[in-house]
């Protein structure tokens, strides 16, 4: 009986262990989004006729207050802007971006900076005819207006998610969040319904986003910005993403 004490003792500090361990594990990791966006019919505009819909990947990393989103870039069909280069997924002038709602596409490749803790998206962006130059832009994370909050919960990728209804740009989202991480995080900036949580499902009628995975670990890929990155305002880096994309218009007819 003397050594129950003892016994017990040890028992608290392994569990505690367990616990601490298990907290510590979800500073770290990454989480694999599947994402689908209509897109218009080569040559036509948005609204016109018939759509397709591109099919393609994202993954998130965290660490330390840091994150990064990196983007598979898609198959357009040859529509693509040359080499993943600006643009991502998405089309100048579209949809996607950071600004109002709009961030998840956005950045060489289709790949951004997040700082998790000061809560901004840090747009990055290269220009094709000098990439040894990088830009960006600080967005600060953006509360949803007037969400709707539902009693209903479901688990997504292990975790569980509370629902709400979010509507950005006349466009209403399904979303999902959780809240069982250390750190807050949209893929979509304005559709954290709460402030706090980590967005896993959204999905709206031309866009939507769904974590496949999440996946506790350490995490090796860079998640700071590049050392020679120069600052500029979010209105100069849309400025010089426009310039690029009528270069490279201009490029595609010539030799069309």
């Amino acid at each position: 009986m003397k050594y129950l004490p003892k016994t017990l003792l040890s028992a608290a500090l392994i569990a505690f262990t367990g616990m601490t361990a298990s907290a510590q594990d979800k500073n770290s990791g990454v989480i694999d989004y599947e994402v689908n966006a209509k897109m218009p019919q080569r040559g036509g505009a948005e609204g016109d006729g018939e759509e397709q819909v591109i099919t393609f990947n994202q993954h998130f990393y965290f660490s330390g207050g840091k994150g990064k989103l990196e983007t598979e870039r898609p198959d357009f069909g040859g529509r693509g802007f040359g080499g993943g280069r600006p643009g991502g997924a998405n089309r100048e002038g579209g949809n996607s971006g950071a600004r109002g709602g709009r961030f998840g596409m956005r950045g060489p490749g289709g790949n951004a900076f997040v700082d998790l803790n000061g809560k901004k998206y840090l747009q990055v962006f290269s220009k094709p005819d000098d990439t040894t130059k990088v830009y960006f832009a600080e967005e600060a994370y953006t509360a949803a207006t007037a969400p709707k909050l539902s009693e209903k919960t479901k688990k997504i990728a292990g975790l569980l998610c509370k629902k709400a209804t979010v509507t950005i740009r006349n466009e209403e989202y399904t979303v999902w969040y959780t809240q069982e991480l250390p750190f807050s995080y949209s893929p979509i900036n304005g559709l954290l319904p709460d402030g706090n949580g980590v967005v896993l499902s959204a999905e709206g009628s031309r866009r939507s986003f769904n974590a496949l995975k999440v996946d506790f670990k350490p995490v090796t890929t860079e998640l700071s910005l590049p050392a020679n990155a120069e600052k500029v305002t979010e209105d100069q880096l849309r400025d010089m993403r426009r310039e690029a994309m009528q270069k490279f218009r201009e490029r595609q007819n010539g030799t069309n």
